[in-house]
């Protein structure tokens, strides 16, 4: 008892001090351990729950989270069933399917029979879905593009994770691999005209994949199939890694790939990194095939007809920039080599590319003007030496093969050739290089420059295809030609010396060299000062048997050059002669010539002046006529009006001489020879 009569009782707990009494501990602990209880009991009511209701709660999250997700229908159409494990579930369903995007042809892009997977559920409440294995039967997939810019591939969550590099899947995890049978895989390419039925499988095999041998890479699945690429039937088969790599930036993802299409097969083999969005790509591309023009239809490039060939090099890829690196290979009898760029990202593709040939056969360079390759090579094909068969059997000799205008209208170009040796039978070339220029329709050949009979041949020719008759235009100069190199391996070699040059400017409208040429306009003019030629050709031009007799029985002899001028005018494709003249020591040749381009008719006439008292010279012209590739040569009897017309000929020489002297060897250009002759000729 206190001083205050109040009588006060400790309670104590444990060794004394104030503590709580115990009546309100128990009961303190009876409310903690109720509620645990409580928590734990509604836990399993709630397990049990979801695993009593789970089919129906995992078809109403399938569906409703799939389809805000994609922007689709996403529906299950068949049984679901769910089978519960302590650490996974497996999930059985079938009939499952995506809804195509609107406007499209099929009511569902994806279709599958029955899809059987493994799922931890645990990883749910943290916000990922992990998968164990996946086995899908029967799925069907239809891609297709209508436009550049419509697919029905593009989904919502692709532009919300564009800006990750990766394929907008990165919640997703798979921990075994996916497993595909009897698939199916149709792809459609309004804007390339291409359409593809492809079967798609998992490899089956001990290891569940193949690998490659040399290099090791495992593949996982198999895509076959065939299809057709602007109505030209191809085949396509692959063999390609994992494909939970197709998400994953990070991931490497071999891939072998071929492709057969009439005569042409490609065959790519390496590995994508980011394979998804087809970037960081690390692999060897070969392609052989009877006709370069037949690659348009694969890559939209224009390229002109060739003999057989084979290419081998590096693919790359850099953003929408595809590369062709560091390839060699053989077009006909042509070694070709160089690395090229070409570039999709812009409404037309861009092709830019540096080739070099270290000997090139010029039969391989008839394409560019419509001749088919030479039947003498060893590799063209059947169907090619009949079409050489069909122009050696035709009396045109201009090729009248059409340039297709749309193909130069489908890309851009910029394409430097270099040709350091050109083997061409009977024609001096040495080496060639050349610009290809094409933007919008427009095609440019500038520079063009080659190596002929140790001179140049330089200039520029454009090509309109803009419209569907294109016009044509070429301005070529002839600098410092050697005339004995148009001689070699001849008995002539060692007779026939000097230099020549001169230009040649045409226009012309059509769509084949014949027809532009048959439309043409323009002029074209050769001049020559010093140097020597056979004698013999002299002579026999004007039949002069007492001299040309000794020379074609014995050793051949020359004569001085003093000046030689052709000057002529096209008009209409008709091409006339305004000035034809050679004049040597030992005679003066005149000449009148017409061709008719359009019909490929001729109609010379070649006037010799002796300067000789030959007894035996019968001074009779030569005439040239009929078809261009088969003229008939006469003579003509005809002798009136010669000397007027010399005189006249002659006096013409002025103005073309005067302009042409630059385009021959400066060292003959103070030469008075020529205008000696015009002097004379005034006289």
């Amino acid at each position: 008892m206190n001083k205050t009569g109040l009588i006060v009782v400790q309670l104590s707990s444990g060794t004394g001090g104030v503590g709580i009494p115990m009546n309100v501990e128990r009961i303190r602990s009876h409310k903690t351990g109720s509620f645990i209880g409580a928590v734990m009991l509604t836990l399993l009511i709630a397990i049990i729950g979801i695993i009593i209701f789970s089919e129906p709660l995992v078809r109403w999250f399938v569906e409703e989270r799939g389809s805000k997700t994609t922007g689709r229908e996403l529906a299950i159409d068949g049984p679901l069933a769910i089978d519960w494990h302590w650490s996974y579930a497996a999930v059985h369903a079938r009939n499952i399917r995506l809804s195509n995007a609107q406007g499209y042809r099929e009511p569902d892009m994806v279709s599958i029979e029955a899809i059987n997977f493994t799922i931890k559920p645990w990883k749910l409440l943290i916000g990922r879905f992990e998968l164990g294995s996946v086995s899908l039967d029967k799925p069907v997939i239809v891609l297709e593009r209508k436009s550049v810019d419509d697919t029905n591939w593009t989904f919502p969550f692709m532009a919300e994770n564009s800006d990750g590099g990766g394929s907008g899947l990165s919640n997703f995890e798979l921990e075994d691999r996916i497993e595909i049978n009897n698939g199916r895989l149709i792809f459609r390419n309004a804007v390339r005209e291409l359409n593809l039925d492809l079967k798609l499988d998992s490899v089956k095999a001990e290891n569940d994949g193949k690998s490659d041998k040399e290099t090791g890479k495992k593949y996982e699945f198999t895509l076959s199939g065939n299809g057709k690429l602007q109505n030209r039937p191809l085949t396509v088969s692959a063999s390609g890694g994992s494909l939970d790599a197709l998400r994953d930036p990070e991931a490497d993802f071999p891939l072998l790939f071929k492709l057969t299409m009439g005569q042409t097969h490609v065959e790519l083999n390496g590995v994508f990194n980011n394979a998804f969005n087809f970037s960081g790509i690390n692999a060897t591309l070969k392609i052989v095939g009877d006709n370069l023009a037949d690659l348009f239809y694969l890559t939209a490039i224009p390229l002109p007809p060739t003999p057989p060939y084979t290419l081998e090099g590096q693919l790359t890829k850099n953003g929408g920039v595809w590369g062709y690196d560091k390839f060699t290979g053989k077009v006909g009898e042509s070694d070709l080599s160089g690395t090229l760029s070409y570039d999709v990202t812009g409404p037309r593709g861009f092709l830019k590319a540096n080739l070099l040939s270290n000997v090139l056969d010029s039969a391989d360079l008839g394409g560019f003007i419509g001749l088919p390759p030479s039947p003498e090579q060893e590799a063209v094909t059947a169907e090619q030496k009949q079409a050489a068969a069909e122009k050696k059997a035709s009396s045109r000799l201009i090729p009248d093969v059409p340039l297709n205008v749309e193909r130069l209208r489908a890309t851009d170009l910029d394409v430097m050739l270099e040709a350091k040796k050109i083997n061409a039978p009977n024609v001096p070339f040495k080496g060639m290089e050349v610009r290809f220029l094409l933007k919008d329709g427009q095609l440019r050949l500038d520079p063009f420059k080659a190596v002929l009979a140790d001179g140049t041949v330089d200039g520029a020719i454009t090509i309109d295809a803009r419209p569907d008759i294109p016009p044509m235009s070429m301005k070529l100069n002839l600098r410092n030609l050697s005339l004995n190199k148009f001689f070699e391996n001849t008995r002539f070699a060692s007779t026939t010396k000097g230099f020549f040059g001169g230009n040649f400017s045409i226009n012309g409208t059509g769509a084949s060299l014949a027809d532009v040429l048959g439309t043409s306009n323009g002029e074209m003019a050769i001049i020559m000062s010093g140097g020597q030629i056979s004698l013999l050709l002299i002579e026999a031009s004007d039949v002069d048997v007492g001299e040309a007799l000794p020379l074609f029985l014995g050793k051949d002899k020359s004569t001085k050059i003093r000046c030689g001028v052709a000057d002529f005018n096209i008009k209409d494709g008709q091409l006339n002669s305004k000035t034809f003249v050679l004049d040597t020591n030992d005679s003066t040749l005149l000449g009148k010539v017409g061709v008719d381009l359009k019909e490929e008719k001729i109609d010379a006439r070649l006037d010799a002046k002796p300067k000789d008292n030959s007894l035996l010279s019968a001074r009779i012209p030569i005439t040239l006529s009929g078809n261009l590739k088969s003229p008939e040569i006469g003579l003509d009897s005809k002798k009136a009006g010669a000397r007027s017309a010399a005189a006249i000929a002659l006096g013409t020489l002025l103005t073309p001489f005067a302009a042409l002297l630059a385009f021959v060897e400066s060292g003959n250009a103070d030469d008075a020879d020529c205008r000696a002759l015009i002097i004379a000729a005034k006289k």
